[in-house]
This record gives C-alpha cells, sequence and structure tokens, in this order.
C-alpha cells in the first residue's frame, strides 16, 4: 500500500487529468491544425524557405524537423505542444491575435491565433503549478479556458468536434493515481526540457552578444 504521503488527492488528479489532455487531444489537434496548413509531403521544403525565422528554435528541436540524414519524413507525431506552437506561429501564415503572437488575448478575441495560444498557455501554466497540483477551482478555470479552444479550432478543423469530443470524454474518465503520475511526468519533462534549453540559447546568445559584433550565426541557425 502506497504511504499516505504519497496518495493521490483531488489536486493531483486535476493536474494528471490537465496533462493528459494536453498532451492527448490538443496535442494531436495542434498536429491536425499543422497539416490543414502544411502537409507532411511539403513540410521540409515549405521550412526550409521559413528557416530563418525559427532561430529560436532548440537544437533537438532543429535536429528533429531538419535531421542530418535527409529532409523530414514523418507525420508529426513527433512534434510537441512547443515546437506546433512555433511553427503554427511562424509558417503557416495565421493573422496573430489583436495582442500579438505571445501574449495572452483578449478573453472574447476568439481568433484561430488566441486559441492556440490559449492552448500553450494552459501548458505554461500547469507547468508553474507547485508540484503539479491543481485546486479545484484552478482546475475549472484552465479546463474552461481548454475547451473553448478546442471547440474553435474543431471549428477551423470542420472534423465533427471530434477532439471536443475527446476532451469532454477524459473529463469524466477514471485516473487513478499511476496514470495521473504518468501523465503529469511527461508533460512535466516536456516542460522542463523546453524551458533549460531555451535557457542555454539564451546565455549563449548573450555570449556572443558580449563578444560579437552581429549575431548572423544565431539568426541561421
Amino acid at each position: 500500500m502506497a504511504s499516505p504521503q504519497y496518495a493521490s488527492t483531488s489536486e493531483t488528479t486535476n493536474a494528471g487529468r490537465a496533462s493528459r489532455v494536453l498532451l492527448g487531444p490538443c496535442s494531436d489537434q495542434l498536429r491536425d491544425l499543422l497539416r490543414h496548413h502544411v502537409s507532411t509531403s511539403t513540410f521540409s521544403k515549405v521550412i526550409h524557405q521559413q528557416k530563418r525565422t525559427l532561430s529560436k528554435l532548440t537544437k533537438p528541436q532543429l535536429d528533429l524537423i531538419f535531421p542530418r540524414s535527409g529532409p523530414y519524413i514523418g507525420n508529426y507525431s513527433d512534434f510537441d505542444i512547443s515546437l506546433l506552437y512555433t511553427l503554427l506561429r511562424n509558417v503557416c501564415n495565421i493573422p496573430k491575435h489583436n495582442k500579438g503572437w505571445g501574449k495572452d488575448p483578449d478573453p472574447n478575441d476568439m481568433s484561430l491565433s488566441a486559441n492556440i495560444e490559449r492552448i500553450r498557455n494552459s501548458r505554461n501554466r500547469l507547468g508553474h503549478a507547485l508540484d503539479f497540483a491543481l485546486s479545484d477551482s484552478d482546475f475549472i478555470d484552465i479546463w474552461s479556458s481548454i475547451r473553448s479552444a478546442v471547440v474553435e479550432i474543431d471549428n477551423v478543423l470542420k472534423n465533427n468536434q471530434k477532439y471536443v469530443k475527446a476532451v469532454d470524454f477524459i473529463k469524466v474518465d477514471s485516473m487513478d493515481s499511476e496514470m495521473a503520475s504518468w501523465f503529469k511526468e511527461n508533460l512535466r519533462k516536456q516542460i522542463m526540457e523546453d524551458t533549460e534549453l531555451k535557457s542555454l540559447l539564451s546565455e549563449y546568445k548573450n555570449s556572443l552578444d558580449q563578444n560579437f559584433d552581429g549575431m548572423v550565426y544565431i539568426k541561421m541557425i
């Protein structure tokens, strides 16, 4: 029997459920949205044309979409929310929302970019939750934001609300402590890798700023 000290609580289950929906239907929906704008068959050509705009990608992300063995030939299933967000923002010609990419959109802004932003913000907000635990009120708030964004993106994809149905199912599906922990740890790992690598890139950029006149190398990554 597990120690009471590590027993599952409603707060940890809430975080596990939110992690599950972000890693599952939300990520799959953003992959479909990327396919909607850029087919896998033309992906390598498109991103090579937009390479300058992808300078802030981490090395693992760059290695993934610009493999040394040749063009990317995958189906986007290996793209996480961070990479999907960057690609949707930079290579899909999606108009920015009224506050601009990277900022919190107005609550009444239902543009496509605003809803992409809300999914990314929900992931980041969950990542900042203490020990990946969410109170019931915080869970309701995050879940409402995720679901409304998924509804609007499903409307763009015209997929008969495929991902909204998945989100609604996950909200009521059983979540044992082992399942909740698996989803939380996988999302935690994704966020930590993203944050740590971007921090390293920022430090390297600052070092170049201090020692070189230009930033050509960084821009050409």
